[in-house]
């Protein structure tokens, strides 16, 4: 987590309404728009910051925080192995892990900016997240929000988020990873959202040292009847460790269990 000078703020610079209307066969649009103060709104946000320059996105989003609607998408370089490159989509293809650490983030994050009454730009948040693209590798991304626009009673009305493809870059992910700049003026808000993300982190079940065994036996490839010749138990032992070890972080295969117990350093 950082804090430093917000690089959007302030900046005075219009830019070409081309910046912010990307258009191109190739790169489908997605408009969704409710009242229109909301659109004029995030439209002038857009030709006075230097927000496309910065980030220069593969994918971004306009959304209502009060609704958690889209207001306009657009996708402009974002490949996921089909033309229909929307939000949802984009979540519907994080790995399952990830997903949760997103959905559990966000809800912090949104929590804490309605309760610190927090202003456009005075933050910019950062997540990373494994993307399971159909028939193509695993493709890591990193997305990137912030506030766009309050009411006039402090509350938070319309955000931004953008989307990189990081996989050229990043071999791997850290789990539970997350980047937070603040303005300095808020920096004292650092520790309440450490306390307040720790309180939401998805519990992680503890397994037995049994269980452990099992699962390093597992992803070596053996059978249950190997494991148990190996371990001295019963198949039958075996296959109960392996049942409970499913439903206890309910999971519906083996590949998705050495998969989590992977993620956390399990095995």
């Amino acid at each position: 987590m950082t804090t430093s000078a917000n690089p959007l703020r302030a900046s005075g610079l219009e830019l070409p309404a081309s910046l912010y209307t990307f258009k191109g066969k190739n790169h489908p649009q997605v408009l969704k728009i409710g009242k229109e103060s909301d659109e004029c709104i995030w439209q002038t946000f857009m030709a006075t910051h230097r927000i496309m320059h910065l980030f220069r996105p593969d994918y971004f989003m306009i959304y209502k925080f009060s609704t958690s609607s889209v207001l306009y998408q657009q996708n402009i370089n974002l490949d996921l192995g089909t033309n229909d490159v929307t939000a949802n989509r984009i979540m519907d293809y994080l790995a399952p892990a990830d997903l949760a650490h997103f959905n559990c983030m966000d809800k912090v994050m949104c929590q804490m900016t309605r309760d610190r009454k927090l202003q456009p730009l005075d933050y910019i948040f950062k997540l990373c997240g494994n993307i399971e693209c159909p028939n193509q590798n695993l493709k890591r991304i990193m997305r990137t929000s912030f506030l766009i626009h309050c009411s006039t009673t402090g509350l938070p009305e319309l955000g931004f988020f953008c989307v990189h493809d990081v996989t050229s870059m990043v071999s791997s992910i850290k789990p539970g990873n997350y980047d937070i700049t603040l303005e300095p003026c808020h920096a004292h808000l650092e520790e309440e959202l450490v306390q307040r993300l720790t309180t939401c982190k998805p519990k992680q079940y503890e397994i037995t040292n049994r269980e452990r065994d099992i699962l390093s036996c597992v992803d070596k490839g053996m059978s249950s009847k190997e494991i148990a010749s190996f371990l001295f138990i019963s198949k039958a032992t075996v296959d109960t460790h392996r049942q409970n070890m499913l439903r206890k972080w309910e999971l519906p295969n083996t590949a998705s269990l050495l998969k989590k117990a992977r993620e956390e350093d399990r095995i």
